[in-house]
């Protein structure tokens, strides 16, 4: 078998404070009035400027299949991974009865502010509610990535399985990494093969503000790959569709 070397890598990482809801941070202080702007850099020092700005948005700003999602929503509503709560806020003011669920505090805090009336601290992981209370699951902006791993793709969705009712739904949206021509994501797939990682699995952290998060799992699953997961858990994927020429994928999974 051939070594794969690890990807080159850009400038020297910088040495930050280490903050464990800096996403949090993120959030509530571009809803306070202060900058847009924080770095993500993956585990190869890869990295790209994000705005928080898109967590903020409208119901008019918001992408037409975000839009066509959310209006397939009904019943108990959870979101999960809420961030600002621009999804939560927008099916509460359509009538739907929503709890916003997401890890960080400061975040929980800025859904609060803005007005989601049911905003918890909560880790999706090990969600801490009824069985059979819930109708509709969102999980959009690529949150299926909070599972990591396709393991943790599996345990998430059984997990889900025991709060969702018979005939219950996931909506998502989800991008497949590894369908890209870009050799630099390309050398990143072969080293995370190379070191017995799934390749759609991205190693990343945040940094802002002279301080970063600690490094986290975000999986980006191939669409066979979620179809297959989904089965072995009790889910079936129901409708999808590919966005325009990219590999971004709307999807709806129902739980059999």
């Amino acid at each position: 078998m051939l070594a794969v070397a690890e990807p080159d890598l850009q400038p020297a990482v910088p040495r930050l404070t280490l903050d464990a809801d800096l996403f949090g941070r993120v959030l509530w202080d571009y809803y306070r009035g202060a900058s847009s702007e924080y770095f993500i850099r993956r585990d190869d020092n890869y990295g790209d400027r994000d705005s928080t700005a898109r967590y903020f948005r409208s119901w008019e700003e918001l992408p037409a299949h975000q839009r066509c999602l959310l209006g397939r929503a009904r019943g108990q509503v959870l979101d999960i991974g809420a961030g600002a709560g621009q999804h939560a806020l927008a099916l509460q003011e359509r009538g739907l009865a929503v709890t916003a669920i997401d890890k960080s505090p400061r975040a929980v805090d800025v859904c609060r502010a803005r007005g989601v009336r049911d905003a918890r601290v909560m880790d999706a992981m090990a969600p801490k509610l009824a069985e059979n209370s819930i109708d509709t699951v969102l999980m959009l902006g690529n949150n299926l990535g909070i599972a990591g791993m396709p393991d943790g793709l599996r345990a998430l969705l059984v997990n889900l399985r025991r709060i969702v009712r018979p005939g219950g739904q996931i909506l998502t949206e989800f991008h497949d990494h590894t369908a890209t021509h870009d050799a630099t994501h390309l050398r990143y797939q072969q080293w995370n093969l190379a070191r017995g990682r799934y390749p759609g699995t991205v190693i990343m952290r945040v940094e802002y503000g002279g301080c970063c998060s600690p490094f986290f799992d975000w999986l980006l699953p191939k669409l066979g790959d979620l179809r297959a997961i989904c089965a072995g858990a009790g889910w079936r994927v129901a409708r999808c569709v590919q966005l325009m020429t990219d590999s971004t994928y709307a999807v709806g999974i129902e739980r059999v």
